[in-house]
């Protein structure tokens, strides 16, 4: 059995993630982990907390987040005003934003967006209005491939009367021929990517199914040449998941749904 070599080579992941500052200052919260949208030197997180980046310890440019939603890690310095504090930036990466694509739109089979390549999904949640997960696929060491990951909504069957309040969505992901075969070296590339799906959800209440075509997972690690097909049950309630501008605690964390 091949497995997939534990080489994390995406840029989406950075390590100060899990890291405590143990600087000794007034700082009120340390190690606070959240995601959000960036504007500028502010960011506004998930939860409505907007943080103002008074010191940072990145060097990226933050003007370069394309998607304007970002995964970050940071110490919470003073509380300036309701909901709003200076921050130290400890780490942050680029989250990959995308609107889920109807199924209906797909009429061609040998469309881009009906590929099924596997994909593991290792964490799932969410947060803001958003479906966030942490996902992670095989990639052929050195390569510049770029691979195309996209949330199908089953518009047709959520339509049904007897769906009402029952909504599946399929992870797709296109590796455009990068299909793991045998004598090449592939590694395992991991990122970050947040779907906005509060505007397709009727009701504050809903049951949720998520579909994705995964490695086969067996022995504690998954085969680079057996998929199965893979889905996680998941209850969405509108209070948890929309962005909260009410709570006046810094971070509490997110709804946590599969992994």
């Amino acid at each position: 059995m091949k497995k997939i070599l534990r080489t994390f080579a995406a840029a989406g992941i950075f390590s100060a993630l899990a890291l405590v500052s143990c600087k000794k200052d007034e700082a009120i919260y340390y190690g606070n982990v959240t995601m959000g949208n960036i504007d500028g030197e502010t960011i506004i997180s998930d939860q409505g907390n907007i943080f103002d980046i008074a010191e940072s310890g990145v060097t990226v440019n933050l003007a370069s987040f394309e998607y304007g939603r970002v995964m970050l890690s940071c110490d919470v310095l003073k509380k300036t005003q309701d909901q709003r504090y200076d921050i130290r930036l400890t780490g942050i990466a680029s989250v990959l934003t995308k609107d889920a694509v109807k199924a209906s739109t797909i009429t061609d089979p040998e469309s881009e967006l009906a590929v099924e390549n596997a994909i593991n999904i290792r964490e799932m949640w969410y947060s803001g209005g958003y479906l966030n997960m942490l996902i992670e696929f095989a990639q052929k060491q050195g390569s510049k491939t770029k691979h195309f990951i996209n949330l199908i909504h089953d518009d047709v069957t959520a339509a049904s009367e007897d769906q009402k309040g029952k909504y599946t969505f399929t992870l797709r992901h296109n590796a455009y021929g990068e299909v793991p075969v045998q004598n090449e070296i592939y590694v395992s590339s991991m990122g970050y990517v947040s779907f906005p799906i509060a505007n397709l959800i009727e009701g504050d209440e809903a049951d949720i199914t998520i579909k994705w075509k995964s490695h086969k997972y067996e022995n504690g690690a998954y085969d680079l040449y057996e998929t199965e097909d893979a889905s996680e049950d998941c209850k969405w309630k509108r209070s948890g998941f929309e962005q909260n501008t009410t709570k006046k605690s810094v971070e509490t964390g997110a709804s946590f749904c599969a992994r």
